[in-house]
């Protein structure tokens, strides 16, 4: 399933790759780069999150330029979340000890996007948003949309919101597969020169599971 994903990313300019761009310069510039220069990190995450499905007529961010991720970009910049920039997270047993974090993420990114959600008739920012610009910057989370979540519930995995129970079903589901996501791993890092942590190589599993599982569906 993952090389099913990783192989439909044809050519430098497929949209897939904006997740490339972007977490490759959120993992450069880090804390000291992103605080020098909010506006540019801004921007990386906003044509990141637009090619992957976010700025579609319904979302909060059609309505908003760049500036609108300012406040996140203060955020992940924030020295309480330092350690998840060396983290692979699924990588060790004992990785449960960042759920915490996390949960803090989560939720100071929904914080900072809230005012914007409810000033366009939105209740609150999704799901899919919080953890897809976690996936595109720290990369400690898959990104939660229909397709991964169909995937992950198709794998006998229950998923019911964005919270502490799904970080460590994510985590033991790494445990459980260690040593093939670490050779896929490998393999896509010796073939495209990118390192890919194994929270990408999670979301890439599962959302393909649910892309195909709804193309099945249709062509049966």
């Amino acid at each position: 399933m993952i090389q099913a994903y990783h192989g439909a990313a044809v050519g430098e300019h497929h949209r897939y790759r904006s997740w490339d761009h972007c977490y490759g310069y959120f993992r450069q510039a880090r804390r000291d780069g992103l605080v020098a220069d909010r506006d540019h990190a801004a921007l990386q995450l906003a044509c990141y999150l637009a090619s992957w499905g976010m700025y579609r007529g319904s979302s909060f961010l059609l309505q908003r330029a760049y500036t609108v991720h300012r406040d996140v970009i203060e955020l992940v910049a924030e020295t309480r979340f330092d350690a998840l920039w060396d983290a692979d997270l699924g990588a060790r047993a004992t990785d449960a000890q960042f759920v915490p974090c996390i949960h803090d993420l989560i939720e100071g990114i929904r914080e900072a996007y809230k005012p914007f959600a409810r000033a366009t008739g939105s209740a609150r920012p999704t799901d899919t948003l919080i953890t897809k610009v976690i996936l595109g910057t720290f990369g400690c989370l898959p990104a939660c949309d229909r397709y991964f979540i169909d995937g992950f519930r198709g794998e006998g995995l229950a998923y019911s919101s964005l919270n502490d129970l799904f970080v460590e079903r994510v985590l033991a589901f790494c445990d459980a597969h260690l040593s093939v996501l670490q050779d896929e791993q490998a393999r896509i890092e010796h073939s495209s020169e990118i390192r890919y942590p194994l929270m990408k190589l999670v979301d890439m599993y599962f959302w393909q599971i649910g892309y195909e599982k709804e193309a099945n569906s249709i062509s049966g």
